[in-house]
């Protein structure tokens, strides 16, 4: 299947089930980079990727001027529900239907390692951003920091099960997935003072909740696991909860976060 049409279909189905459990978990990098741009009163922000839009309400609680954005109809329906007053528009990355220079600040959560062009996707953001503006964006670290999600690759490596033939070859972030790559993605579209950071921080869940989770607010995991037969998914499950049980104290969690100003 095609990547974009992948990652669509995939969040359509967890529009109504990604915000209490994945989506939560998530949202303990907002502060960090709604500070990143300087959000706060009258500042014209663009969140993209908004899902169900606990980011943008995060950011109108300090007196931003929101506009947010989802490439998934479901989700932008969620999050207009859950953002009363708050401009909520279908907008896909690249492409996005705002003019040049429109906003002071563009930040986007985990979602510029879900476009189909990276880089197109970057320099669209530049070119919406007022001269001075700010930009902020936050993919996944390695699966080796961020165990959260790294446990589930190693319970389906455990198992020897094969990759079910529906799921993409390859992400098109792959290649941007450090901070190097990341920090190179940003200055390639033209920002200037690009600063990538490591974050971390540890999810208390429940273990089993915390599969549940997964499963249901997630596209790729998801699907690795799910399309696996029966059998072979209580094994990956049995794995899972082994490995969870090394990290009684919560799962650490790990994320890079770029900034950059457009000049």
């Amino acid at each position: 299947m095609e990547f974009a049409e992948f990652e669509r279909r995939g969040w359509a189905l967890r529009s109504g089930t990604y915000d209490s459990g994945f989506g939560a978990m998530t949202a303990a990098l907002h502060p960090r980079l709604l500070d990143a741009v300087g959000a706060a009163a009258g500042t014209r922000l663009l969140e993209v990727g908004c899902g169900t839009g606990r980011l943008a309400a995060l950011a109108h609680g300090r007196g931003a001027e929101v506009t947010a954005t989802d490439a998934v109809p479901e989700m932008v329906k969620e999050a207009a529900v859950a953002l009363p007053g708050i401009r909520v528009r279908e907008a896909a990355l690249p492409g996005l239907p705002f003019p040049d220079g429109g906003f002071d600040a563009a930040v986007g959560a985990f979602v510029v390692n879900h476009v189909p062009d990276p880089p197109g996707a970057v320099a669209d953001l530049h070119r919406v951003l007022a001269a001075g503006g700010r930009v902020a964006l936050s993919c996944w670290d390695t699966l080796a920091r961020n165990r959260a999600q790294g446990i589930f690759f190693d319970a389906v490596a455990e198992t020897g099960a094969a990759r079910p033939d529906d799921l993409p070859s390859s992400s098109p972030f792959a290649p941007y997935a450090t901070a190097e790559g990341l920090a190179g993605l940003l200055t390639a579209a033209g920002f200037t003072e690009v600063v990538v950071e490591p974050v971390t921080w540890t999810h208390r869940v429940d273990p089993q909740r915390w599969w549940q989770d997964v499963l249901s607010g997630t596209v790729l995991t998801s699907s690795l696991i799910e399309g696996q037969p029966p059998a072979v998914v209580e094994r990956i499950h049995a794995a899972y909860h082994r490995l969870a049980a090394a990290h009684p104290d919560g799962l650490p969690v790990a994320a890079l976060l770029a900034s950059g100003t457009r000049p």
